[in-house]
């Protein structure tokens, strides 16, 4: 079983603070993260590409894992 969320990382570029989303994936029985992907925009065809890589047959971070808990987010529907 893993679980996913985002969370957000503040940085100061030359354009000013901008906020970056973090996708990450949580292993619960080994509690080991892998960070998916980060981005200013987390849109539908970004979202959809992480779900491809994730579910990789070969090296993908969900592969061995039946069930995916996440919240009500709508960045995840």
């Amino acid at each position: 079983m893993a679980g996913t969320d985002f969370f957000t990382a503040e940085v100061l570029t030359l354009r000013g603070l901008v906020t970056y989303y973090v996708l990450f994936f949580i292993h619960l029985e080994s509690r080991r993260v892998d960070i998916a992907g980060i981005t200013v925009h987390p849109d539908e065809r970004w979202m959809k590409q992480i779900a491809r890589n994730a579910t990789m047959e070969d090296c993908g971070a969900l592969r061995d894992f039946r069930y995916l808990l996440h919240d009500r987010d709508t960045k995840l529907l």
